[in-house]
């Protein structure tokens, strides 16, 4: 990998996490301040990630339906780890048991 495909790749990333970030506080904002059923939020987030990523399939001349099971493993993925770490923070460490 060249330096320049290296900056490329480190400024994608700088990239993704800024808007993961963003979307998360976006969330979290509708979650406090809006009265909607978290259930609700999830399943519309669900719903618009899905027609933003057909959108762009179509867009980018992409099939629909392979990015669309892409996304779906992300979810499963993401869902996986962020379940995994809230219960290692939530068990006692040895020692303190």
């Amino acid at each position: 990998m060249t330096d320049d495909e290296t900056d490329e790749q480190d400024e994608r990333e700088a990239q993704f996490w800024t808007a993961t970030g963003e979307l998360q506080r976006a969330v979290m904002r509708l979650f406090q301040d809006s009265g909607i059923e978290p259930y609700l939020v999830v399943l519309a987030l669900a719903r618009v990630t899905g027609e933003v990523g057909a959108g762009a399939a179509l867009a980018g001349e992409q099939d629909p339906e392979e990015l669309l099971d892409e996304l779906a493993e992300v979810v499963r993925r993401a869902g996986r780890e962020f379940r995994e770490m809230v219960q290692a923070e939530a068990m006692p460490t040895v020692g303190n048991a």
